[in-house]
């Protein structure tokens, strides 16, 4: 116990380390510009930062982009993961799909973004751009999953007659649920990436997407930076969450 505390707080100093280094580099570039205007300091982005978090138009973007992302995400993983059963068990199907999921996942986002806003109004667009990106995921890693259950197992399973529900529980889903976190942790990235430029084009009323671009109009580039380090900190906060809620054993 005593050496996993020491670990943990040599962890915790070589991170605080690594973090005070970058922000040194910054300040230094800052000085070297002496430009606020396209390198602002690290002093006047924090106070930036510290002002936004004093605003409510700041927490209700943040919470408008949140269930953006968390919608988007929720209908990706549905989709992908019912699409995948199908195609695993119905090979015309994966045929079928197969080109589908290759062009989406091969389409820049910028391009699924502008087409979303010729399809629908600009609130649908950042949902639909985050489905679109985060769908080829779940359905390949899932898809993986299941055609990796050893077939020798299932084929014993109905030799002895073991009802479904206890195959899917027992022999299924332990291969299957490791490459549907491997999708969940590589989709959480690429929601608020894809979610926050939609909404940096489509610019609904609430969302962190059209306060990075409203700070870009009018110049202000260190409400810019902290609005970008506000953005990353909470993708780091909610994938911390999220894998503190996994099951044990299954990381991400």
């Amino acid at each position: 116990m005593e050496n996993k505390k020491k670990g943990k707080l040599k962890k915790i100093l070589i991170t605080a380390s690594v973090v005070i280094a970058w922000i040194a580099i910054w300040q230094v570039v800052s000085m070297l510009v002496n430009q606020p205007l396209y390198v602002p300091s690290p002093y006047s982005t924090l106070v930036s930062l510290g002002g936004l978090l004093g605003t409510g138009d700041f927490w209700l973007s943040v919470a408008f982009t949140f269930v953006r992302v968390a919608v988007g995400l929720v209908i990706a993983f549905v989709l992908g993961c019912s699409v995948a059963y199908v195609s695993a068990h119905f090979r015309p199907v994966e045929v079928f799909l197969s080109p589908l999921v290759t062009a989406v996942k091969s389409t820049p986002i910028m391009s699924i973004i502008i087409l979303a806003l010729v399809w629908f109004k600009a609130s649908y667009v950042p949902v639909f751009s985050c489905v679109l990106l985060c769908f080829p995921i779940f359905y390949a890693n899932t898809l993986a999953g299941i055609k990796s259950v050893e077939s020798g197992y299932l084929e014993l399973a109905k030799v002895y007659r073991i009802k479904r529900a206890r195959v899917i529980r027992e022999i299924t889903m332990p291969s299957v649920l490791p490459h549907v976190y491997a999708a969940i942790s590589i989709t959480l990235g690429f929601s608020w990436k894809s979610v926050v430029a939609a909404e940096v084009l489509s610019s609904p009323k609430y969302s962190m997407g059209y306060n990075l671009y409203e700070t870009k109009l009018y110049l202000e580039t260190s409400e810019l930076f902290a609005w970008t380090i506000a953005i990353i900190i909470i993708s780091i906060i909610v994938e911390r969450v999220l894998k503190k809620l996994l099951p044990k054993g299954k990381t991400l």
